[in-house]
């Protein structure tokens, strides 16, 4: 089992991006936080995206004057859909930012060093990402014989409306950066540098990211699926700069995808 002593041994050289799969991994993330305070932030950090969706969508209702149902808040086919979605996202985005940076150096909470590797390799990963679910999922809908089209229709109602930029925006930027700044950079780090070791601790934060997604069986254990391949990128070119692209990437593909097979 690696752990993270067995990931800092070594200076990391710098690897293209064929170079991957070789030489010595370069994750060295380092962390004030204990496991379960990380872990009661990331709860906080999820609160504080309940309640700054609520306050758009109050604050919406206020600057409009009209009456918004729930229906309303949560379909990206809204203008108040999209609000209360953007609105948590920037906030735990910054809440992360913040509390990364409130102990110790922000680039070594949250990993945010160069990558020991080029920036062309956060699409290559963001391809396999798609590559390996793709499987993934092909395999279950073989298996569990699931509708594949029903976890996209929420992004499709989003990109077939007038809200379509703000779809794209959420899923594109904002999204990759929130959620891996948090679980692949923020929890990761505090859990990593316990006897869990990295990979172990990647384990334990993938599932709670993977806990935020209400997909179907098959969506699930496919997100989980990505959320180990980000891991691994974040683990071989030591930066999170790599799995926010790849992250990125993945879901530009997703949106594609979501778009043309509803059409």
């Amino acid at each position: 089992m690696t752990t993270l002593s067995d990931t800092t041994t070594a200076e990391p050289t710098i690897m293209a991006p064929g170079k991957l799969f070789s030489g010595p991994p370069a994750y060295r993330g380092s962390s004030p936080w204990g496991p379960w305070s990380a872990l009661a932030a990331c709860l906080l950090i999820i609160v504080g995206q309940i309640v700054t969706g609520l306050a758009a969508l109050f604050a919406l209702k206020i600057f409009t004057g009209t009456p918004i149902s729930d229906a309303d808040m949560t379909s990206l086919k809204t203008p108040a859909g999209i609000v209360v979605v953007l609105a948590s996202q920037i906030a735990a985005a910054w809440v992360v930012w913040m509390l990364a940076g409130r102990l110790q150096r922000r680039a070594d909470v949250l990993s945010l060093m160069p990558p020991k590797a080029s920036w062309i390799s956060g699409v290559w990963g963001g391809l396999l990402v798609v590559a390996l679910t793709g499987v993934v999922e092909l395999l279950l809908y073989a298996v569990l014989k699931y509708d594949y089209m029903a976890d996209s229709q929420p992004i499709a109602d989003g990109l077939k409306s007038q809200m379509w930029l703000g779809t794209v925006v959420m899923a594109v930027v904002f999204a990759p950066l929130w959620e891996e700044l948090t679980f692949r950079g923020f929890l990761l780090s505090a859990l990593a540098q316990t006897r869990l070791g990295f990979w172990p601790a990647a384990v334990v934060s993938n599932s709670l990211w993977t806990a935020l997604h209400a997909y179907s069986v098959a969506g699930i254990i496919s997100v989980f699926t990505a959320g180990m391949v980000l891991s691994w990128l974040l683990w071989r070119t030591g930066s999170i700069r790599v799995p926010i692209l790849a992250h990125a990437t993945a879901n530009l593909c997703a949106v594609g995808f979501a778009y043309y097979m509803h059409a």
